[in-house]
């Protein structure tokens, strides 16, 4: 079955309707009376209002716009309108049924300076619509030929197609080499995938014809390449619409027509012009944009209507280039015309070659020497070679990826003469070759592949095989690097001596084209076909890659009861699958003393809908803690469940809404022993007078089970600590502040308001300036020694010596740290006490337990 087109007419449609009778606020330019001129800046950017004082018109030819039709009823179109032919539905008119063709007329050839509306390129002309394209824009190839063949059976010069297909066609390209024949100038848009120039505007005898925007800039949809020749405004261009009305379109459809007008006006200028001879007219006097010369985004630059008309062609535009400092560029699939004679020896040119392959130039010569000219290719990494050429000769070199400098030199004795060489690529087969039936295939070995190929004949097809050894998963992907190949996917498994084949993976999506196959697999033998949809041969890869995941073995399984339950080991990662939601993973794990158990997924592979449940032994009915967010808390790097538990046996179940056999979760369980209710004590030096201390309820851990024992005391949990244990101890201190002092930084809502105020209250703790008591500020060792002292009343003598080396006797904190010192309270690190250290939780514990005998 033969694919339909969608062609790419457009990027937007900016529908900004005027009707006829209204007039444009701004004043119309001089060079016309039309009431929107002002409103078609495209005019002045490509200077065709400069170039109406010439030539304005062309009625001695026909103008054929291949296109939707046309409306005949619009005021600005139907003076310079030609009964149309429809292809679409012979027999009917022509009369525009989706607006696009309208559009371009208007940009062509609207009636100029007749009082009203817009002005098109050329004002009087005769425009022949021939409709190939539906109400919905959708047409084919063979419809464009067809197309083109009516225009030329009708006689016309200038052949407009704002339109693109990234489809090659042999047909399509027989009716352009007919039009070149019979003196017809082809210009068609670029086309809008933001790839490579689509057909017809490709083939070298075509100008292609790409956009940019009112600062010169290629809009981001104009495709580019090797064989762009010219670039047009193509932004908001204000033009006719359907109806009698007007407005704006983009894309290169609205800037390929300006050039065709353009060609029109240079065939009124110089009627015996051959099509070769309007091209280069058109190349030579382009407005040079980004890299000097010819390059692929903006080809020879931006179309300059009024240099056109007024110039005279040149049959050597692209000198000086004879030395290689002076090459200009030869780009594939094109067209280039220098002269060669006794003042002119040598020419020089560079060409960018995409691909290994081979690059053939057919040369027309008009000398009647056999080998007039001598052509000498430097391509990199290769030898150079020489070719001689006469009229009509063909010659094909080898061309590495990369720059090819060519050098064209006139043999001895020849005259001067005129050539024209034009250029076609060739990729060299991949290296996968030959693969072009199953009995060849190329075998793939591997879980994760990635190759490359391509499609470098008519009618050639990749084949590979692949060998599954287990039951799994295949996810096949093919990419094209351009658009213009249409890849299509088989896959099939050999069964016997039969090869059972799925469906044909082809998306007909041409702005996405890559093909997918994802599918579950068993062990056997695969064959995986890649084609070109219509079997053309393509300058252009793509990339294959196959990755299989095997099923991954869940070595717990049978494990979907709690009776069933796998052993959860403390510390270890578990993994497992849940291939069907109603199956369920059941662990177990015993504590064999109370504990602090943090349960945590560092990966599931899905998304959302993994549970989790915690029961204990002791009722099996409700669980202890169970969450639906598994998923999501594993994705943050956050803990499932931390929670004090008891000695005894614990179940862990576990299941998802969403299930999953190629990937494993990940699940550990951590065990810390509690201690007096910590899980951060066990081993640490300071630990029976923290459990001691506990036990009493003098001081108090943190809610995940920790005392942090070396972490820095601040002013207020060290005036909480010391005042609980004065009560502990038969003290009795106030359990609420009735002092009148006021901190800045103590509201009354603050945790330790009374405690700190207390404390204060008591002489213990002292405040700072500016009425502040900084609760939050760490103790240092120092002011711990000091405050103690206070609260215990300790008379403070002063020292002549000291027992640390870094507390000299004259030290504020000297008599308190010496007092509690030789009491056996407090110890310092060897000979240093480092009274500016913070004071940890496990000192405050262990200096309170000592000073009160706790």
């Amino acid at each position: 079955m033969k694919k339909s087109i969608h062609i790419a007419v457009s990027l937007a449609m900016l529908l900004t309707l005027a009707p006829l009778g209204a007039r444009a606020a701004l004043a119309a330019a001089p060079a016309s009376n039309d009431s929107y001129l002002s409103n078609q800046l495209h005019i002045s950017q490509i200077k065709a209002d400069k170039a109406w004082s010439v030539v304005n018109s062309n009625q001695a030819i026909t103008i054929a716009v291949l296109d939707s039709g046309a409306d005949y009823n619009h005021p600005d179109l139907k003076g310079n309108l030609l009964p149309g032919v429809n292809l679409v539905n012979p027999g009917k008119s022509a009369q525009d049924d989706n607006g696009h063709g309208t559009e371009v007329i208007g940009v062509l050839a609207a009636k100029g300076n007749n009082g009203i509306g817009v002005a098109g390129v050329v004002w009087n002309a005769r425009i022949l619509p021939i409709k190939i394209l539906n109400k919905d824009a959708v047409t084919n190839v063979d419809m464009i030929a067809k197309g083109i063949n009516t225009a030329l059976d009708r006689g016309a010069k200038v052949i407009l197609m704002s339109f693109s297909s990234l489809s090659y066609s042999r047909s399509l390209r027989e009716a352009i080499d007919r039009a070149e024949r019979s003196g017809a100038v082809l210009v068609a848009a670029s086309g809008n995938e933001a790839s490579r120039v689509a057909y017809p505007a490709a083939y070298p005898t075509v100008v292609a014809v790409g956009a940019v925007n009112g600062k010169n800039q290629v809009i981001s949809q104009s495709n580019t390449g090797p064989e762009l020749n010219l670039v047009a405004p193509g932004l908001n261009v204000y033009t006719t619409k359907l109806g009698g009305k007007y407005g704006s379109f983009s894309g290169t459809s609205a800037a390929a027509p300006q050039v065709a007008g353009a060609a029109a006006l240079i065939l009124a200028r110089y009627p015996k012009l051959t099509p070769l001879d309007v091209r280069q007219l058109l190349y030579q006097t382009a407005t040079d944009l980004g890299e000097s010369g010819w390059d692929r985004q903006t080809g020879y630059g931006l179309l300059d209507v009024n240099k056109a008309v007024r110039s005279a062609l040149s049959s050597d535009f692209l000198e000086p280039n004879n030395t290689l400092q002076r090459a200009k560029a030869f780009p594939i699939e094109q067209q280039i015309r220098g002269n060669l004679g006794p003042n002119d020896t040598v020419d020089w040119f560079k060409m960018d070659v995409p691909y290994d392959g081979k690059v053939s130039f057919t040369a027309k010569i008009n000398s009647g020497v056999s080998s007039a000219m001598a052509a000498t290719f430097y391509s990199e990494n290769r030898t150079s070679i020489t070719h001689y050429f006469g009229n009509g000769d063909t010659v094909t070199v080898p061309a590495k990826a990369g720059r090819m400098n060519i050098k064209l030199m006139r043999n001895g004795g020849v005259n001067a003469f005129t050539y024209v060489l034009t250029s076609k690529f060739t990729i060299n087969p991949d290296r996968n070759e030959p693969n072009d039936t199953m009995a060849t295939a190329r075998p793939l070995v591997g879980n994760q592949i990635s190759v490359t190929g391509n499609f470098h004949q008519e009618g050639d097809q990749d084949w590979f095989s692949y060998y599954v050894r287990e039951y799994g998963h295949l996810d096949v992907t093919v990419t094209p690097d351009n658009k213009r190949v249409d890849l299509v996917l088989a896959i099939g498994k050999q069964n016997g001596n039969n090869t059972v084949w799925d469906p044909i993976y082809d998306n007909d999506d041409r702005d996405h084209p890559a093909e997918r196959a994802s599918k579950e697999v068993s062990p056997g033998k695969y064959y995986i076909r890649v084609s070109e949809y219509q079997q053309n041969a393509v300058n252009g890869e793509y990339r294959l890659d196959l990755g299989f995941t095997p099923l991954k073995k869940d070595l717990n399984e049978p494990n979907d009861t709690y009776s069933r339950a796998s052993p959860l080991a403390a510390g270890g990662v578990m993994t497992g699958t849940i291939p069907t939601a109603s199956d369920s993973d059941w662990f177990q794990f015993t504590l064999h003393t109370d504990s602090y158990v943090t349960i945590r997924a560092p990966f599931i592979p899905v998304s959302s809908g993994f549970r989790i449940a915690l029961y204990s032994e002791k009722n099996m009915n409700y669980a202890l803690a169970s969450t639906n967010e598994v998923a999501e808390l594993s994705d943050r790097g956050k803990e499932i469940f931390s929670l004090r538990l008891p000695k005894g046996k614990y179940y862990v179940r576990l299941n998802s809404g969403i299930p999953f056999k190629y990937d494993a979760y990940k699940l550990t369980v951590t065990q810390q022993p509690l201690v007096s209710g910590y899980r951060d004590i066990s081993d640490h030096w300071a630990r029976t007078e923290i459990a001691r201390l506990s036990s009493k309820g003098i001081v108090k851990g943190f809610d995940d089970a920790t005392f942090k024992p070396n972490q820095a005391v601040t002013r207020a949990q060290f005036a909480t600590m010391l005042l609980q244990t004065m009560r502990a101890t038969g003290s009795k201190v106030a359990t609420t502040y009735s002092g009148k002092e006021a901190f800045s930084d103590l509201p009354k809502k603050h945790w330790a308001y009374n405690t700190l105020g207390v404390a204060y209250q008591l002489g213990i703790l002292k405040g700072y300036p500016d009425s502040q008591i900084k609760p939050d500020l760490a103790v240092s060792r120092a002011e711990m020694a000091v405050m103690i002292a206070r609260a215990k009343g300790l008379a403070l003598n002063s020292r002549r010596t000291s027992s640390y080396r870094d507390v000299p006797a004259d030290h504020w904190a000297a008599p308190a740290i010496g007092a509690m010192t030789a009491r056996n309270w407090l110890n310092g690190y060897g000979s240093n006490f480092k009274p500016q250290g913070s004071a940890t939780r496990a000192e405050v514990v262990v200096l309170l337990a000592k000073s009160y005998q706790v």
